[in-house]
């Protein structure tokens, strides 16, 4: 079956990883072949949401990768997603 798009792009912090988390993402899958996954840095969590999170960015990042509709995953460095589409040329964004 054909996918809408061909590049996916999704990011979270998936901190205290729960169904919301996954529904995004395997809802994001069905629409794409490929999908990126940008997992918040705990800086950039801190920068924007002024908290750290409870789970440590490594083990979110290990986490998300695991999930068998994550093709690749990212640290998402900065919320401007001019910069990550220049680095990863996806052809669509989920929220």
């Amino acid at each position: 079956m054909q996918k809408k798009y061909k590049i996916g792009y999704t990011t979270g912090v998936y901190d205290m990883f729960h169904i919301g988390h996954l529904n995004i993402i395997s809802g994001a899958k069905e629409q794409c072949e490929y999908l990126i996954v940008g997992v918040s840095t705990d800086e950039l969590v801190q920068e924007y949401k002024h908290k750290t999170p409870i789970i440590p960015f490594k083990e979110r990042f290990a986490i998300v990768e695991a999930i068998k509709y994550v093709d690749k995953v990212v640290p998402q460095l900065s919320m401007d997603k001019i910069k990550a589409w220049q680095t990863l040329h996806f052809d669509a964004i989920f929220h």
